[in-house]
């Protein structure tokens, strides 16, 4: 295993075909104890992770981004994933702590994500984003994410998405692959690769018995095709947050509402769980900035 987490892009068969995959385990890790995250939540947010991640391996300029926020009515209620130029992740579920007493239901995404929306945005670093939004379909999230994809971009996709855990809420593997298919590739090639990947066992129990992202590309997935790793970006948790973030955000609700707070407040990071205390002289300093 990847002491640690690494996304790689990738071609085959003369770039016909366009590979993105990642192990995100550690991420996802962090993320879970960061949020204390249910099994349902840990599942449902680490795929959104490793999915964000292959998505951004393709961000060029340092102020770029990409983010997928996941809007559904089942009672998971959804989560939002961003992911910054240089491979750095933060993320949050919105219903983090849900369980279910019926052991099986805690296993059950589908069911629990419900209908909604998939809006992917990203910000190329032009201060203009783009915004694709698409219907949740299965509720699988990988399943969703190619049909983002199909209808969103007109790209034929294959998506795998994986979280392992165990009893004591580590998470064993977690990670995915992509592969697209190109305007002019070769049906027989696509139905070659097709074959492979009904033949693969799920991404992360093959994780988990050792082999490696570029093994199971290379032995499974890809298996018998000419393909070749064109980039890696290791990635990991790091939230951009800060006071002066905080002090910009607040300043943004106008005079009489800050002035609602004037004997302080401590808010917290979505994201990260970082507080950040505001007392009376820090509010009093906001209110000042509109009397000049």
């Amino acid at each position: 295993m990847n002491s640690t987490d690494i996304i790689y892009r990738a071609t085959a068969c003369g770039e016909q075909f366009r590979i993105f995959a990642v192990d995100s385990t550690k991420t996802v890790q962090t993320t879970r104890d960061l949020h204390d995250l249910s099994p349902l939540a840990t599942v449902m947010i680490g795929r959104l992770i490793s999915a964000t991640a292959m998505m951004g391996i393709e961000l060029k300029s340092p102020k770029s981004n990409v983010s997928i926020n996941l809007n559904c009515d089942g009672p998971l209620h959804g989560a939002i994933v961003v992911y910054e130029h240089g491979g750095f992740i933060r993320a949050y579920a919105k219903n983090p702590s849900l369980f279910f007493d019926e052991v099986a239901d805690n296993y059950l995404l589908a069911k629990h994500i419900g209908t909604g929306t998939l809006t992917i945005i990203r910000d190329i670093g032009t201060g203009t984003p783009f915004n694709g939004i698409s219907e949740i379909v299965s509720g699988e999230i990988g399943e969703d994410i190619a049909n983002y994809y199909l209808q969103s971009e007109q790209i034929p996709t294959a998506v795998s998405l994986g979280v392992l855990f165990d009893n004591n809420a580590k998470v064993r593997a977690s990670g995915g692959y992509i592969i697209q298919q190109m305007p002019h590739a070769d049906p027989k090639l696509a139905d070659q690769i097709i074959d492979n990947i009904n033949k693969t066992p799920h991404i992360t129990d093959l994780m988990d018995m050792g082999y490696s992202i570029i093994d199971i590309l290379d032995k499974f997935v890809l298996k018998d095709l000419d393909w070749n790793v064109t980039k890696e970006q290791s990635i990991e948790f790091r939230c951009n947050c800060s006071k002066d973030r905080f002090e910009k955000a607040l300043i943004t609700l106008g005079y009489a509402e800050l002035n609602e707070m004037k004997e302080g407040i401590s808010p917290v990071c979505s994201y990260c769980n970082q507080e950040y205390k505001f007392d009376t002289a820090d509010m009093e300093h906001l209110l000042s900035l509109f009397e000049s």
